[in-house]
């Protein structure tokens, strides 16, 4: 994670920069204070959407094991895959 800043130039439409402006200025704040934290808050949301998993280490360790071991079929999947 880089703890600079950094341009971002992008061509937008005159209608999409007059409704940004119009919503910061219904918030009080300037365009580019909106953007960035309309930006912030749409990372906060995808980072929130990722599941989230946390074992000990002898739990994670049988996670792992779990995943990485696998299932034998029962009757009902080999009598399936016989007829096909």
């Amino acid at each position: 994670m880089s703890s600079g800043s950094f341009n971002c130039a992008r061509r937008v439409p005159l209608i999409e920069i007059n409704f940004i402006e119009h919503t910061a200025a219904i918030r009080g704040v300037s365009r580019i204070e909106f953007v960035l934290q309309s930006s912030e808050a749409a990372a906060i949301e995808a980072l929130n959407e990722r599941p989230v998993i946390a074992l000990d280490d002898e739990a994670w360790d049988d996670f792992v094991t779990t995943l990485d071991s696998p299932v034998e079929p029962d009757s009902a999947v080999k009598a399936h895959y016989a007829r096909r």
